[in-house]
């Protein structure tokens, strides 16, 4: 197989937030407890997290991580999570039908966030919880003056702030599954005496609306009504398991990346037609996000996390990147255990396949964060699109056959992302094939300066075997190659089935014709 790719280098579109290459943590089974906090494990550090563990967030460079939930938060009290542990009550978990003793709580997080250099990202409980509730925890997190709150946090040894700059309101509360579930502009409305009593608090921070992946007349809705206060107006999606895709068609699952563009355009033009502008600020957050539904079967989250999952993964990372100008955060839910990139076990840690993408990704594009244009010309396949209508169509007045509703969609087997450094000395192009059996040459072109391509990096994720997994018994079967390419005049091979990261020297530096 053969491609074209046509890099325009002197177009520098936007920068990309590391903050897309978040992840996402939540009091359920071993997400927090028995896996990154595990105060009585003999890697334990002196504030009871594993070092094994903590050293695989460092090494994936972990920019943002939400916390607590997810629907563990809409009954989330976070005054029962801080003091000594001991005296923390133990309550009913109304999400997961559980007990949770609140050994981990708002310090602890913070904590964790510190060690790993990550960005707190907390949601607060729209559920079952006040706005005061949650005016409360932003005082006790980010409060300098001497009011009950910031004496708290002193009393307990935080002298300094917390700084935690961005908020959640709320999670998923369209959802019937969600403890206090209502309507769009039940929520909106709710939300804004949330937003104006955050906001009072600490105008400096960052909110998150609730949104929703398939209900635009939601986004819509909370755009409208919350317009002057939010930031960022989250979605989530699952796409195998809770969605529409088929996990056994290999072809459909590789158009999910371009689903999920499709869906954050969407609920952007949600978002300005809410705020009547099509200039607004107000951005797409994709603070949920896996390729499969949580299952609490520990061996069918250890089948999904194949190395065709890391190539899905990638090419959803890719279609964030894409829309980088949209989408600044991102957290991948969860990033340890159940559906996640990191399996912690009693003596070790296994690094599932998709979390190389992320450690590639993040490394790539962490140092250069100049997303520019680029443009792919290779062999399509076509196939009926995935279209989920279960929030959309009203009740039809005749009968609609849903197949005809469907279009014909073409998909590029090749998928490319470029981006420079802010000082237009080096590139990274990022090529995902998703071709299952061909490997394919491509024939490469950067525009608006040149390239050293006799001496250029490479990193490779691939395996033969779309099925391969990494286990215990057998940690890197998938893992990533390092090396260096002689690219003879730009022309790259690449593997079937493989992701792929080209760094390189620009001879000439390119120019910065920024796209607002």
């Amino acid at each position: 197989m053969k491609a074209r790719l046509t890099v325009y280098a002197d177009h520098i579109k936007n920068k990309i937030s590391s903050n897309i290459f978040g992840h996402f943590m939540e009091h359920c089974i071993d997400v927090i407890y028995g896996s990154v906090y595990d105060p009585h494990h003999p890697l334990a550090d002196e504030d009871g997290f594993r070092t094994d563990v903590l050293d695989a967030l460092r090494e994936v460079k972990t920019p943002m991580l939400r916390y607590p939930g997810g629907n563990f938060v809409s009954n989330y009290h976070w005054e029962n999570g801080i003091g000594p542990a001991e005296d923390r009550p133990k309550m009913f978990d109304y999400a997961w039908n559980a007990e949770d003793d609140n050994r981990f709580g708002t310090v602890e997080f913070i904590k964790l966030c510190k060690k790993v250099g990550a960005q707190p990202y907390i949601c607060v409980n729209m559920g079952s919880g006040t706005a005061e509730e949650a005016m409360n925890w932003v005082e006790f997190c980010n409060g300098t003056g001497d009011t009950k709150y910031v004496r708290l946090r002193k009393s307990l040894g935080y002298e300094e702030p917390f700084d935690v700059r961005y908020w959640g309101l709320g999670n998923e509360l369209y959802g019937d599954w969600q403890y206090g579930s209502c309507s769009a502009l039940d929520y909106a409305k709710k939300a804004l005496d949330f937003a104006k009593a955050m906001k009072w608090r600490d105008p400096s921070i960052e909110l998150v609306a609730c949104g929703h992946d398939i209900g635009s007349e939601w986004n819509y809705t909370v755009a409208k009504v919350l317009k002057p206060l939010i930031d960022h107006v989250a979605i989530h999606h699952y796409s195998i398991g809770y969605g529409v895709f088929n996990e056994d068609n290999y072809e459909e699952c590789m158009y999910i990346p371009e689903y999920i563009s499709k869906l954050t355009k969407v609920a952007k033009a949600d978002i300005i037609a809410g705020t009547g502008d099509a200039l607004t600020d107000i951005k797409v957050a994709w603070d949920e996000w896996n390729t499969h539904a949580w299952d609490f079967d520990a061996k069918k989250n250890e089948a999904a996390c194949t190395f065709r999952n890391a190539i899905l993964t990638a090419g959803i990372l890719h279609s964030f990147l894409r829309d980088s100008d949209t989408v600044e955060i991102a957290s991948y839910s969860p990033f340890i255990n159940v559906c996640g990139a990191l399996a912690v076990h009693e003596s070790g840690v296994v690094k599932r396949p998709q979390y190389h993408v992320f450690k590639m990704m993040a490394e790539a594009f962490g140092m250069c964060d100049c997303f520019v244009d680029s443009h792919t010309v290779c062999e399509e396949y076509e196939l009926d699109e995935v279209i989920d209508f279960s929030n959309r169509l009203p009740e039809p007045k005749f009968a609609l056959d849903a197949k005809s509703l469907r279009r014909k969609v073409k998909t590029p087997y090749i998928d490319c992302v470029a981006a420079l450094n802010e000082e237009c000395t080096k590139i990274v192009i990022s090529i995902l094939n998703k071709h299952p059996q061909e490997d394919c040459e491509i024939d490469t072109a950067v525009f608006g300066t040149d390239v050293n391509w006799d001496h250029v990096q490479c990193m490779t994720l691939y395996n033969d075997d779309l099925e391969a997994l990494n286990t215990k018994e057998e940690p890197e079967k998938v893992s990533v190659s390092e090396h260096i390419l002689s690219v003879s005049s730009g022309k790259v091979c690449v593997k079937k089935h493989s992701l792929s990261i080209i760094t390189a020297d620009l001879v000439q530096a390119a120019g910065s014709t920024e796209d607002k």
